[in-house]
């Protein structure tokens, strides 16, 4: 006999730790045992397919987190306890469906015996006008149960708009179908037994809708899933130009399914990145198993696998609609349209075909990898249709009418070869170690879809001068050459938001006042095929998180900038996507005038650091005139370079070469106004290595080095040994000291 009365008072005891202990040890005992019974006589087989499982788990978590001080306090106000349930499920592949609940309920005060299951299944009832036979298949007088903590109890009557309620506002209740029985009193074991069964037979039909349901999403999914195993396509031909098709391992997405990256190439150049998206339900727009083909931020594709399910075989007709505020849809419509009879697509209308399905050997007739090119290169060119995407065709690139520079312009061809790039970039006259070169090459293209370096260290190592060495070797130009794809743009430090990069619509002028950062980004969208390079100088004159947030959040997320409302500008559009042919490179100098960069944007970027020189290498480039004449000079500089490196003093190759120039020129001056070889170089290293020099007591070892190095290598009164003197007492002194008075 069950004491009912008494379980309900183990519910009722308010200490979690208390009353989770007792729980296990007074109830499960007896409800698990009666449960096996009941299961034993229904005839279900435990094992693979169908499980058991109880609270228990729970329960036993919860007492040893009682127990722990770490959490005691957040387990203090706990319910957990406060109920009891054992269920039986069946398993399909890796997911668990409710068959039959026996729930004591301590909160209501009642014994339920139920299914349980959540909202999908009766959101696609609805949508497939199933719902009123499955809530005739509930018997009169049982209860449709919703709510974990406090139940309530929907009508039939009030059960479909309480359903459509839910949809929009994205509410995902449970529920529990059967019937309750009041916790007070005795219950005898076998009386329980007998409810069970009556119970579970009772639900029979109801039950059988469920079943129904769950095989259906299960072939509706699989299908989806045959799609997603083949990535055997390498190439798609669009609008008469050869393309490369990369297509990604499937990866686990939060969407209630899997998501599969896929690339479109130009030659070695990304054009665009795409997903498509295998979904066991979409949480807002559909409970059936939904394939979406994403380009460009926008779903061109969103069509349910269900469409495909039946006898023998089926075709796949997906209907389209085009529904942008800003752009004649039929117009667009029509060119989808055509755009899709041209590349062998059957087309009624505003539907296509994507293939055919054969249900009695679960597979596509045409093979899956034809019908996901299919769906990839609709995608595309719907993407194309509606100025998402700009895919250029083999006409306009063969198009003999362009002006001098446009024929020069699209003359050149990107080529991200490394051994190509490293090959022009070694036989330029700056100076870059190989490993410099290999490291800049892979942060730039190792994401496909982001390619964001920062090049940090002192001035003058050539940051600028690498990064132009690098475009214009992609584009097989040497560093003279004017390279079109190629921008640099000086930060300014009153950059204090996205407006300097992006613009701004101005009221006064009514009028949309852009930037040459925004001119790169729409002359990108035009030329997918071409990389883009922008070279923001000295980034960090300005505080970059401010003016760069809208880039960086946009490249992270795939989703569009808002630049303005206005339907009379046709020159910038409203919304702007980030194509993944730009490259964003940018110089940061640190000292008293710039400022620190933001964890945020480090965290988006590959940064470098190029303070080191290699001034034997640089050498070998020099000109061979200066070099006849400066030896000396240049391994005087040199040592005097390695002495200051050991204090973060040192110089880079632009100071180098500058105080190269000057002693050239000063040789070139008629003798009699010529100064002295040792007299010229004294000069250069007070104008242009001891200027930079400031600090503490910490570099009081240094000064002394540097006095004791000017007084052999150069003379003992010359000017810059007075500075390093004067510099040395002001130490002594203040207790810090700089170049400058």
């Amino acid at each position: 006999m069950l004491n009912l009365t008494y379980f309900k008072s183990l519910f009722q005891e308010d200490n979690t730790e208390i009353r989770c202990r007792k729980v296990l040890d007074e109830m499960s005992p007896v409800l698990k045992p009666l449960f096996q019974r009941f299961v034993e006589k229904i005839g279900v087989p435990i094992g693979s397919e169908y499980i058991v499982k109880s609270y228990d788990t729970t329960l036993t978590t919860t007492y040893h987190d009682a127990r722990n001080p770490v959490y005691a306090e957040k387990k203090k106000e706990s319910d957990i306890g406060r109920k009891y349930y054992i269920k039986l499920y069946r398993k399909i592949d890796e997911k668990e469906f409710n068959l039959f609940t026996l729930e004591f309920d301590g909160i209501t005060n009642i014994i339920i015996l139920n299914l349980e299951l959540n909202f999908i299944p009766f959101w696609a009832w609805v949508r497939n006008d199933q719902i009123h036979n499955v809530l005739s298949a509930i018997p009169s007088d049982y209860s449709i149960f919703t709510g974990w903590k406090e139940k309530t109890i929907l009508t039939k009557d009030d059960f479909v708009p309480f359903i459509k309620g839910c949809i929009k506002p994205r509410k995902r209740p449970w529920f529990q179908i059967g019937k309750s029985l009041p916790l007070e009193g005795h219950l005898d074991e076998e009386e329980l037994l007998e409810e069970l069964i009556d119970t579970w037979e009772k639900l029979g039909p109801f039950r059988q809708y469920y079943i129904l349901e769950n095989d259906i999403s299960k072939k509706a999914y699989d299908a989806l899933m045959l799609l997603a195993a083949t990535r055997n396509i390498k190439q798609t031909r669009l609008l008469g130009r050869e393309y490369s098709l990369e297509i990604a391992a499937v990866e686990d997405h939060k969407t209630h399914g899997k998501r599969q990256p896929f690339y479109l190439y130009d030659g070695n150049q990304m054009v665009t990145k795409g997903f498509l998206y295998y979904l066991e339900f979409h949480d807002k727009n559909s409970p059936f198993q939904t394939i979406i083909a994403q380009l460009e931020g926008h779903n061109h594709i969103f069509t349910s696998a269900r469409e495909i399910l039946g006898t023998d075989t089926k075709e796949w007709w997906i209907s389209k609609v085009f529904a942008t505020h800003s752009q004649d849809n039929h117009s667009v419509m029509n060119e989808a349209m055509n755009l899709l009879m041209k590349h062998d697509f059957q087309v009624k209308g505003s539907i296509y075909c994507v293939g055919t399905f054969n249900n009695e050997t679960q597979s596509f007739v045409e093979g899956s990898e034809n019908v996901k090119k299919k769906f990839i290169d609709a995608a595309l060119l719907f993407a194309h249709a509606s100025k998402k995407l700009k895919l250029p065709s083999e006409l306009e690139t063969s198009d003999k009418g362009m002006d001098n520079d446009e024929e020069t312009e699209n003359s050149l061809e990107p080529n991200f070869t490394f051994h190509e790039i490293i090959t022009m970039i070694s036989n330029s006259q700056f100076t870059f170690s190989k490993e410099i070169i290999r490291d800049l090459h892979l942060n730039l293209t190792a994401l496909d879809d982001k390619h964001f370096v920062l090049l940090s260290g002192i001035s003058g190592t050539g940051k600028t001068q690498l990064c132009r060495l690098y475009a214009n070797a992609v584009y097989g130009l040497e560093y003279e050459s004017e390279n079109p794809y190629f921008t640099i743009i000086p930060v300014r430090p009153d950059w204090t938001d996205a407006s300097a990069m992006f613009g701004y619509y101005s009221s006064f002028e009514k009028r949309y006042v852009t930037t040459e950062f925004l001119t790169v980004i729409l002359n990108a969208l035009k030329e997918r095929d071409k990389p883009h390079f922008i070279l923001l100088d000295e980034m960090n004159l300005a505080r970059v998180e401010y003016y760069l947030s809208d880039y960086l959040s946009a490249v992270e997320s795939r989703k569009e900038i808002p630049l303005h409302q206005d339907d009379q500008i046709t020159d910038i559009p409203k919304k702007l996507l980030i194509p993944p042919n730009v490259y964003v490179l940018g110089t940061i100098n640190v000292d008293e005038t710039t400022h620190s960069i933001s964890d945020k944007v480090l965290d988006r970027a590959f940064v470098m650091t190029l303070s080191d020189v290699d001034f034997e290498s640089y050498w070998y480039g020099v000109d061979q005139d200066v070099k006849s004449v400066l030896v000396k000079e240049f391994q005087i500089l040199k040592a005097l370079h390695h002495t200051l490196s050991s204090y973060d003093l040192h110089y880079g190759y632009r100071t180098m070469g500058e105080m190269l120039q000057k002693l050239y020129a000063n040789y070139q001056l008629p003798e009699e106004y010529q100064m002295d070889s040792m007299e010229a170089l004294d000069r250069v290293i007070a104008e242009k290595v001891l200027t930079k020099i400031r600090g503490d007591e910490r570099i009081a070892y240094m000064l002394a080095e540097i006095e004791q190095w000017l007084e052999m290598n150069v003379s003992s009164s010359s000017i810059s040994l007075q500075h390093v003197k004067r510099m040395k007492e002001e130490l002594e002194y203040y207790g810090a000291t700089q170049f400058w008075r």
